[in-house]
């Protein structure tokens, strides 16, 4: 019952994440991603693109066997909207043989509130993580060349989901949370 309440807020969510994606990634040009709103998981976007943007039942990084793990608590950013004063957690990156697996364990949310989590290529004190991780510096600002993770917090304000992805992000800096609707108002940011 959980695994179907999180899938259809997740997919709700998608609509209103995927429009924000551009403008966390660091001030880069806008790009179409009316394609990819209404896909998730690993179905086929637009362009036989798959739009991973996380799974609840993916196995955590923290317990991916044989990975390279790096983990670290959130720590919160003066960008941050009001209200998210006492949101915390953890974020974990399982680097492996299969490619990378990202995982995040947030509380302190607004109940029932829709996030966008994203890998970032600088640390969290510079520039708030700066802009997005591409494995492809020239290609779409989506997933597979980035790795994204869109959550829905519970009624209680707690939030969590895994990403992968079939490459090795070995260049991971930071990963930046946000309220899927205000990409610019980063709420957190973990080192790896």
């Amino acid at each position: 019952m959980r695994a179907l309440t999180l899938r259809k807020s997740y997919a709700a969510g998608l609509v209103v994440a995927c429009a924000a994606l551009s403008a966390c990634s660091g001030g880069a040009p806008a790009e179409d991603h009316s394609a990819h709103m209404q896909h998730s998981g690993g179905e086929q976007a637009g362009g036989g693109m798959q739009m991973n943007m996380g799974d609840p039942n993916a196995t955590p990084a923290k317990d991916v066997a044989g990975a390279q793990l790096r983990s670290n608590p959130f720590q919160l950013l003066p960008t941050r909207p009001p209200g998210l004063d006492q949101a915390q957690g953890t974020a974990w990156l399982a680097l492996h043989q299969g490619g990378t697996t990202v995982t995040l364990e947030m509380t302190g949310l607004q109940p029932n509130g829709e996030y966008m989590a994203h890998v970032h290529a600088k640390p969290c004190a510079e520039e708030n993580g700066g802009g997005h991780l591409k494995f492809d510096p020239a290609g779409p600002e989506t997933p597979p060349n980035e790795i994204h993770l869109a959550f829905t917090a519970d009624a209680s304000g707690k939030g969590f989901m895994t990403a992968e992805n079939d490459k090795r992000a070995d260049a991971a800096k930071s990963l930046v949370v946000h309220p899927a609707e205000f990409s610019d108002n980063r709420i957190a940011c973990a080192d790896f």
